[in-house]
């Protein structure tokens, strides 16, 4: 466990030297601060010049914070994989006693649990219709998954690390599901084979916390079902 711990704060190290990863870390909290204080103020605003509200739309600036803010730290852990994959540090620790399960666990097992934390944290402070302690559990559970299935698609499909900074805003449409679950048209399901769908669904229905229990195993089996299928390509990137 202690190579673990030794890799992973060689990572850190590196976040702390480049100062786009770094801002990404408190990035959540800005983007949930600037959510919970400028949308009434312009749904305010709104409300007193065309008599229109954005109160309704609250649920999706909730599933957007939530959808996005482990997205941040799976964004750094993808950066930092392609960052060392260029340097050829991958393969160093394939063939030494850290190994490479070793090395997975300090890129992506431990970044995932302050994404987990973060997403909680975010959540239970910033957000508008996401109160209760099992919906902000089961939002934060799905959107840390679907970090992860972000961060191998990144490392799957970039070639390097400039190709991840291009990359990562299309990955983001990857995220934009959540979007189709607000939708009464039962055409939405066609866009159920992506995580964030569930995680629009579970947002849409946290007031029922009895039916939050399906889309959240659907979300998390969907997010199983992604890390399965890209787990060989991602591998093979890695090293």
């Amino acid at each position: 466990m202690s190579k673990v711990y030794k890799i992973f704060y060689l990572g850190l190290r590196q976040v702390l030297r480049d100062g786009m990863l770094l801002f990404l870390l408190p990035a959540p909290f800005l983007m949930g601060a600037a959510f919970h204080y400028l949308l009434p103020l312009l749904n305010s605003l709104l409300e007193q010049e065309f008599n229109f509200s954005l109160s309704p739309w609250y649920a999706v600036s909730d599933a957007l914070l939530i959808a996005l803010a482990p997205v941040m730290t799976a964004m750094i852990c993808a950066f930092i994989i392609l960052d060392e994959r260029d340097e050829g540090v991958g393969v160093y620790y394939k063939i030494t006693p850290a190994g490479r399960y070793s090395y997975l666990i300090a890129r992506i097992g431990l970044p995932m649990i302050w994404a987990f934390v973060s997403s909680v944290l975010v959540t239970s402070i910033f957000a508008f219709t996401v109160h209760t302690w099992v919906s902000i559990l089961f939002s934060a559970l799905i959107g840390t998954m679907q970090g992860v299935v972000s961060c191998m698609l990144l490392v799957a499909i970039a070639g390097n690390k400039v190709e991840g900074l291009a990359l990562a805003k299309l990955a983001n449409l990857f995220l934009m599901g959540f979007l189709f679950a607000f939708m009464s048209s039962p055409f939405k399901y066609i866009f159920a084979a992506l995580p964030s769908f569930w995680l629009g669904e579970l947002i849409k229905n946290t007031g029922l916390n009895q039916a939050l229990l399906l889309p959240t195993t659907i979300g998390v089996v969907c997010c199983l079902v992604w890390i399965v299928v890209l787990q060989r390509l991602f591998l093979r990137r890695v090293y």
